[in-house]
């Protein structure tokens, strides 16, 4: 999750561009690629929240309503294309502009992905058009996605393939809903027509092996998937339990017995459910 109260920084991402300065070469370039594809940026943007803004919660998060108006800023080059600029800090930003009054965004490779597959009228995006200034085109971009979609796929099905015929299934009710990892995904779903309800599940394999079952109610979608995925790594990273996330569908016999007895966490139409039961 980001934490718009921290400072954003990005070091890991610099050091690879300055290795990619210093020698231009397939694999420095793949370092920067790596370390780009899980970085937050500062993303200027022009904000309308509306006549009636919501205030930032304790977290420092807006919940944008549905009439706000975003329009990204974008740098104009010489050759008459524009591009979104990501930039990796606060100095980087100040580079191009130093203004207390200028708003931004914190995105992600997958935002400015997305928001190029959209058909945006952006060519692509640059890193710190004012210091490493990284271009990366709308293509490429969609080539580097495509191949993190695909990766991710592959994990999800090399670990549903671990359960193999005789093995001992258990899938309970988790005790305390993970807010950090629900919620994430629900802004996915929110996204998606297609999905009527997701449930979320503990799957135990013989005893030991411990991991989430996710079960989505709508048809096999390997993009959403992986998109859902991708959501759910900082938790299924940072967090201390360390458990992978399975993902099936309703119509499966596993995603059969992921529903059976569990209440749903999403509802098309109406969003993120909260039980009575559910902690902080």
């Amino acid at each position: 999750m980001i934490d718009p109260k921290k400072p954003l920084s990005n070091p890991a991402l610099k050091e690879a561009a300055a290795k990619l300065r210093a020698e231009n070469n397939p694999v420095n370039l793949n370092a920067v690629i790596n370390e780009m594809t899980r970085a937050v940026f500062l993303v200027p943007a022009n904000i309308d929240l509306g006549p009636n803004a919501p205030r930032p919660d304790a977290a420092g998060k807006v919940q944008l309503p549905k009439d706000s108006k975003i329009n990204f800023l974008l740098l104009n080059t010489k050759d008459g294309k524009s591009y979104f600029m990501a930039f990796t800090d606060w100095d980087e930003l100040h580079k191009w502009r130093k203004d207390p009054a200028q708003k931004t965004m914190m995105l992600r490779f997958d935002d400015l992905a997305g928001l190029l597959a959209k058909g945006q009228s952006a060519a692509g995006f640059v890193v710190n058009p004012f210091g490493d200034n990284l271009r990366f085109e709308a293509p490429m971009v969609a080539s580097i996605m495509a191949q993190k979609n695909a990766a991710v796929k592959a994990q999800a099905d090399k670990r549903l393939n671990r359960i193999k015929p005789g093995d001992k299934v258990t899938i309970v009710e988790p005790s305390v809903y993970p807010d950090a990892l629900v919620d994430p995904i629900c802004e996915v779903l929110q996204g998606n027509e297609t999905v009527a309800a997701a449930y979320l599940q503990l799957m135990i394999v013989n005893d030991t092996d411990k991991s989430y079952l996710l079960v989505l109610d709508g048809p096999k979608d390997d993009k959403l998937f992986a998109a859902v995925a991708q959501a759910a790594k900082a938790y299924l990273t940072t967090n201390e339990k360390k458990m992978d996330l399975n993902i099936t569908i309703s119509a499966s016999p596993l995603g059969q017995q992921g529903m059976r007895g569990s209440e749903a966490f999403y509802l098309k139409g109406k969003g993120r459910i909260y039980d009575e039961d559910d902690e902080d």
